[in-house]
């Protein structure tokens, strides 16, 4: 049986109103359109609230990932965020022999954010050591204040690397935008692996089982305005062409590298170092600021949210 819809509301803290100037300031500079280099045009009034997405943390693959991950929670503590969703592959070959007690480790780490945190699972986080560690359920949602982030296992386990969306999910996945839909929220759907197809120089890796019944879903529930996942390593990826739902990969906190996509369909930034991914959610749009170990932002770029 699949397992019943986990819904959270998370409760926004106030921010530092001294780091949020600070994270502001920084973040105007670096405001650009990716693909024309022209300034991005401001939103009407403040954003509803920001999160932080943390992908593909990877602990245990080297030293340096258990160096990098503390300095991730204390920028995120830092930062505007009311919450943090981590994409998946949280420690590096989970299934291997012994690596399970890099799951209490990573979640040792994790629990000094101060706001609420939420993990989906990755090809390398086997799901026994998943719900045993780090939470109960695979799939779950959670609201914040006209949003509903739809949190689901879509990665094939190790050594697979593509998608795959079961006939319960689907379900699932429909009950959760016919409820949203219900309460007037927007849909952002979370997982590890992407939908869009991507091919050459791109990795290859989206959702291939499922994928028929999965696109219905997306063109019939315009709610759904975004997905966000993880699994390239190769900065901030993204795409708009998916029935008006803004798809994005986010950049990796272990490694990342230049897959010569500048010119691919879809847009991808010039900046490949250590980071997580800030967003401010405006009525309008999602703004993205690509931000460093340290939490300084690089570059932006705003998602355009079909209404």
């Amino acid at each position: 049986m699949y397992p019943e819809s986990t819904s959270v509301s998370a409760t926004p803290g106030p921010p530092s109103g001294l780091e949020r100037r600070r994270f502001l300031a920084l973040a105007s500079s670096a405001l650009v359109s990716l693909a024309g280099g022209a300034r991005s045009a401001e939103p009407a009034g403040n954003p509803e609230f920001a999160f932080a997405f943390v992908t593909d943390t990877h602990l245990g693959r080297s030293p340096s990932e258990e160096k990098t991950l503390p300095r991730l929670v204390d920028a995120i503590n830092r930062s505007p965020a009311v919450l943090t969703l981590f994409g998946g592959d949280l420690v590096d070959n989970g299934q291997e022999p012994g690596h399970d007690r890099r799951y209490p480790a990573w979640k040792e780490i994790v629990k000094g954010l101060k706001k609420d945190w939420y993990a989906v699972a990755g090809n390398h986080d086997p799901d026994e050591l998943f719900c045993k560690h780090v939470q109960a359920e695979t799939d779950f949602s959670v609201e914040q204040e006209g949003v509903r982030f739809v949190c689901f296992r879509d990665a094939q386990p190790n050594p697979g690397h593509d998608g795959l969306v079961t006939p319960e999910q689907l379900r699932w996945l429909q009950d959760q935008c016919d409820s949203a839909g219900r309460k007037g929220q927007r849909v952002i759907l979370v997982a590890h692996v992407i939908y869009h197809e991507n091919k050459h120089p791109d990795v290859g890796w989206y959702v291939k089982e499922g994928r028929a019944a999965f696109a219905m879903l997306l063109r019939a529930n315009p709610h759904v305005v975004a997905f966000l996942a993880g699994h390239f390593h190769c900065g901030l990826r993204g795409w708009d062409d998916t029935f008006g739902v803004q798809e994005v990969v986010l950049p990796s906190a272990s490694w990342n590298q230049n897959r010569g996509l500048d010119k691919a369909p879809g847009y991808s930034v010039n900046e490949f170092r250590l980071g997580y991914v800030l967003s401010e959610v405006y009525r309008d749009r999602l703004r993205l600021h690509y931000c460093l170990l340290d939490g300084e932002p690089t570059v932006s770029r705003d998602l355009m949210l079909r209404s």
